[in-house]
């Protein structure tokens, strides 16, 4: 079945949809293309940031359409671009079985009812002005223009970020002043209205455009909730002491990056391969084995997805972090990395003081068999100190542990001994694993408890916690 590029161009929500559409119809940025003809239906997984791709599908006939991925504007620019490519190149998209993401949403859309005569032509706004033949190359510029034009972008730049942070400043005193507050009026106060008082003052910080920092403030009564009382003070002094740590360093030094991913928000893609950050990313390749992930939602609605990589050819001193985020709205995403996946790839570190975060450039899959590393790392404790000496708003630090057993202590207490060391874990259904050797586990230790992440069974292999 055709579909004109004139349909591409009437779903489009505005014009710069469609230009955003047109860099990603390189068929290198889509893994997998496919259509099943009977049902009009096509799919594609868009490679983003993050471990996982987004998954795209779409309606060739009634225009239908989802995406996985955050954006606010619909259709965004995957479901485009996969629309665009279908439109131009057809016989990219080979003939198969939908997949079980695609099966899910067929079975729960529900599809529009068309007219006898013909299919229903998409809703258009005259008042919005689209050409898709007109997204094309920039006409040649003269060097006087083109140094004019980066002059103009850059001071456009520089004036919105100095007005970016007279906002962000203010928003930090002002939860400067609020910590003092809670401290003065005392802490039983605090943890008895611990949620609604967060919630006021992350909203506030989400004003004041520093959202990673209010995305930390609204977690704080997640982190308390199960506690003992004790725990709960203890957890409650920590936190707002590090917020104060964390507002100091903006306002200390607010271009410094580890200060401003902490407050406001981490680079993008393009902006770590192409923008200032770029002339100080740490790049590494080499074989990288996926040693655990974790997937948690957050109190703002975002699904956060954690796919941690060892390196295993000394390309690098750390196990790396790729992050992801999407709405919970979207469901399950199908992941790209599972524990126990063996890649070949390289990674961009993101400049810190301690890199940790990271995106892949390009990777493939490996079907080599390996063996969970075998590591000697320092403590728990020290590992944790030297993260908070760096990074002092750490909140916790990842580990591979190589033999251990599980155990549980006659409280009913679990726990994870290696070389005469034990963690205590976190509540987890881990009953299979209890009492058996381990080949390892990987573990994210707070100082507190350790969240089990994977094992490597004898038995089973490796597994995802």
């Amino acid at each position: 079945m055709e579909l004109p590029l004139q349909t591409v161009q009437d779903l489009a929500p505005d014009q710069k949809s469609l230009a955003a559409a047109k860099k990603l119809i390189n068929p290198g940025k889509w893994p997998m293309l496919g259509i099943a003809g009977e049902l009009n239906t096509i799919w594609g997984q868009c490679q983003g940031s993050g471990a996982n791709p987004y998954l795209t599908m779409a309606d060739i006939k009634d225009h239908g359409y989802k995406c996985t991925c955050p954006s606010r504007k619909f259709p965004c620019k995957h479901v485009l671009a996969l629309l665009w490519i279908y439109s131009e190149n057809a016989p990219q998209f080979a003939e198969s079985e939908p997949p079980e993401w695609v099966g899910e949403w067929l079975s729960r859309r529900r599809r529009p009812q068309t007219a006898t005569k013909g299919d229903a032509e998409p809703q258009t706004d005259a008042s919005i002005v689209k050409d898709i033949y007109a997204i094309s190359d920039e006409p040649a510029l003269s060097p006087e223009d083109i140094a004019k034009k980066a002059a103009l972008k850059q001071q456009r730049a520089s004036r919105n970020r100095e007005n970016t942070e007279v906002i962000v400043k203010a928003g930090l005193q002002e939860l400067e002043l609020w910590v003092r507050d809670q401290l003065r009026t005392g802490i039983s106060g605090l943890i008895k209205e611990l949620r609604p008082r967060t919630r006021q003052i992350a909203a506030r910080m989400v004003d004041a455009k520093a959202g990673n920092l209010a995305s930390r403030i609204d977690e704080l009564s997640s982190k308390v909730a199960g506690q003992s009382l004790e725990q709960q003070v203890r957890i409650i002094m920590d936190e707002l002491g590090t917020w104060i740590l964390i507002s100091r360093a903006w306002q200390l030094h607010s271009a410094d990056p580890d200060a401003r991913r902490a407050v406001q928000t981490a680079e993008s893609k393009d902006e770590l391969l192409n923008g200032e950050s770029a002339k100080s990313a740490i790049r590494a390749s080499g074989r990288w084995l996926c040693v655990g992930e974790k997937v948690e939602t957050r109190r703002d609605g975002l699904v956060s997805h954690e796919t941690w990589l060892y390196p295993l050819d000394g390309q690098s001193t750390t196990t790396a972090k790729l992050l992801d985020y999407y709405p919970a709205t979207a469901g399950k995403r199908q992941a790209s990395l599972r524990a126990g996946n063996l890649l070949q790839g390289e990674l961009i570190f993101y400049p810190s003081r301690m890199p940790q975060r990271a995106i892949l450039a390009d990777y493939q899959l490996l079907t080599d068999t390996v063996s969970w590393p075998d590591v000697a790392p320092p403590t728990p404790e020290e590992q944790l100190v030297t993260a908070k000496t760096l990074l002092p708003w750490t909140e916790s630090v990842p580990l591979l542990i190589g033999s251990c057993t599980l155990g549980r202590d006659k409280a009913g207490d679990i726990w994870l001994n290696f070389e005469n060391q034990s963690l205590p874990l976190s509540p987890a259904e881990i009953t299979p694993l209890m009492g058996g050797d381990l080949l390892g586990a990987f573990v994210s230790w707070n100082g507190n408890q350790a969240e089990l992440l994977s094992v490597c069974s004898p038995r089973w292999g490796t597994l995802s916690c």
